[in-house]
């Protein structure tokens, strides 16, 4: 019995000794290994992506809608323009946006020469987007020779 006793007095410990020898040695190892490691830059070879035209993160504009109302007078939103000031305008919008657009409208009785001048001012303020809408006919028999 007395022995029993003997055991149950002792409590269980753990030895820490050896534990914090083996973080100390990891500790030093750690240390000394990144030590001896120099990085270079250099070594590292990392090659960029290339882009051929990096765009613009803003979205493009709208086409500017031309409108044309007779000879040489053209309607941009609220506002008429001739052909001079159409010129300046669209020379303006060019050199914010350089793929600036146009969509030119117009009645279907004005004559070719109307939208002829037309072309020829978004040709000279360097417009290269141009549209013109345009709606199939109302007698699909009547357009066939």
């Amino acid at each position: 019995m007395p022995w029993n006793r003997q055991l149950a007095d002792e409590l269980p410990h753990i030895n820490m000794t050896p534990m914090v020898d083996v973080v100390l040695c990891l500790l030093i190892f750690f240390m000394v290994a990144t030590r001896f490691y120099d990085w270079d830059e250099s070594q590292f070879t990392v090659r960029v992506p290339q882009v051929s035209d990096a765009a613009p993160l803003t979205s493009a504009p709208e086409d500017l809608l031309l409108s044309i109302r007779s000879p040489g007078e053209v309607v941009v939103g609220e506002t008429t323009y001739d052909l001079r000031e159409l010129t300046a305008l669209l020379k303006d919008a060019k050199a914010r946006y350089a793929d600036q657009g146009v969509l030119i409208k117009g009645d279907a009785n004005l004559s070719y020469q109307d939208l002829a001048d037309v072309l020829a001012v978004c040709e000279a303020a360097g417009i290269r987007g141009v549209r013109l809408p345009v709606r199939p006919r109302d007698d699909a028999g009547a357009a066939s020779p």
